[in-house]
């Protein structure tokens, strides 16, 4: 006998099934984007790390600034000659892409910086309206690497240690940070411990965001980048003097040139 149409479960059933299958797709096309990111995320970390080498091949193997002040960068302090050491300008120049000087221009410029595919940022990163105001850095070097260049006078810093830090130094390259994924204002934070997240060129842990899944990407030293869960770079112990932090004695990852000092 000759069907006629479909019942009403069947309908249903069908129906059920396509839903079931576009969520699949759309889960599938979101982990395949998320994916995408994180690689072009660490190539872009490999980019800098490339040009921190060749910077210091060139610089007597001393290592660019890591920024202009120990506060806010502003748009107008990347633009000021006496910055022009600071990796943001130094690192690009090195690059052959676009300095920070050259975006701070004009708000045209500016936004420009945030424009898709720039090698300064993670894809991944997402801007709230205070990028406007100062240049958000959702990839940044390491701060607690080199000594504090705008903290002192040019020379030495206490009269025994020189302000430059030269690569040969760093005792274990290949478990020292030298960029990272850099927390910006109004990122979800991955430790409740943490400093506020502020865009800042310099990080460290306590500005290490998880936007790769609960995870964040560290370039090191030696030149390759990892993805690191939160919890193996951040110290998440309440109980700890560290808390929000870096994991001291550290394990997977070291912060200062010499893996005895406290971050």
């Amino acid at each position: 006998m000759k069907r006629s149409a479909f019942t009403l479960l069947e309908l249903l059933v069908v129906a059920a099934i396509v839903a079931l299958l576009s969520a699949l797709v759309a889960g599938g096309v979101a982990h395949g984007k998320m994916a995408a990111q994180r690689v072009a995320c660490m190539n872009n970390l490999k980019q800098w790390g490339y040009a921190t080498h060749l910077y210091a091949d060139e610089q007597e193997d001393i290592l660019p600034r890591e920024s202009a002040v120990d506060g806010i960068n502003t748009w107008e302090m990347a633009n000021i000659p006496v910055n022009r050491d600071v990796w943001y300008n130094a690192l690009a120049e090195t690059l052959g892409v676009t300095t920070m000087a050259r975006y701070s221009q004009t708000p045209s410029s500016q936004h420009e910086f945030y424009s898709r595919g720039n090698t300064f940022h993670c894809p991944a990163a997402r801007f709230s309206p205070v990028a406007a105001t100062y240049p958000n850095f959702s990839l940044a070097i390491n701060s607690k690497l080199m000594f504090d260049y705008e903290k002192g006078p040019p020379g030495a810093v206490d009269g025994s240690e020189s302000r430059s830090l030269r690569l040969c130094e760093i005792q274990v390259p290949e478990k020292t940070a030298l960029f990272l994924d850099g927390g910006v204002p109004g990122e979800a934070m991955i430790c409740p411990f943490q400093a506020a997240y502020t865009g800042q060129p310099k990080a460290y842990a306590s500005q290490f965001p998880g936007r790769h899944k609960n995870a964040g990407n560290i370039l090191f030293v030696a030149g390759h980048v990892m993805t690191l869960p939160g919890k193996e770079v951040v110290d998440m112990n309440p109980d700890s003097v560290y808390r929000g932090g870096a994991i001291y004695p550290p394990t997977k990852v070291i912060w200062r040139h010499d893996p005895t000092l406290v971050p």
